[in-house]
């Protein structure tokens, strides 16, 4: 699934598009920091894809328990910008609270829908991976992002 700054309002019942009820992991990127590659914007869908089939393979989770998600907050990444054929948002990525609201309202409406869902951030940029793991955890009162996965630069 596909996340978008023009998607705020509506995360909640986007959720409930996905078609199985019993989801039990969540991988999630922006695409800002791919494998070393850097900013590859919706273009790193492949890695959620990935990290979730590790855990059905080597895990053992049903792969109808399981989610891919990009939050598509643009790119900076100027090649994909210009180029006609990029199929994610073709703006500059949106930062600060713009940002934070975006992962909050994504966290709260994936949570209200699966309480128990393990949640991995997977390739985000370390310095959105690490304020973002302490807003939900601050403002969700609890623990809720149970492996956050980061390199740091």
């Amino acid at each position: 699934m596909y996340f978008t700054e023009e998607d705020r309002g509506h995360m909640a019942a986007m959720v409930h598009n996905w078609p199985h009820d019993d989801v039990h992991v969540v991988v999630v990127t922006d695409g800002s920091r791919i494998l070393g590659l850097g900013d590859l914007g919706a273009n790193g869908m492949g890695i959620p894809i990935g990290k979730l089939s590790l855990y059905c393979a080597a895990g053992g989770i049903a792969p109808h328990r399981v989610m891919p998600v990009v939050l598509d907050v643009g790119t900076d990444n100027e090649e994909l910008l210009n180029h006609p054929f990029y199929l994610g948002v073709q703006k500059p990525r949106i930062t600060g609270d713009k940002y934070f609201h975006l992962v909050d309202e994504f966290m709260r409406a994936v949570r209200f829908r699966w309480p128990n869902v393990l949640v991995q951030f997977e390739d985000f940029s370390s310095d959105k991976a690490q304020v973002s793991l302490s807003i939900i955890a601050l403002t969700q009162n609890r623990f809720l992002v149970s492996i956050l996965v980061y390199r740091l630069t």
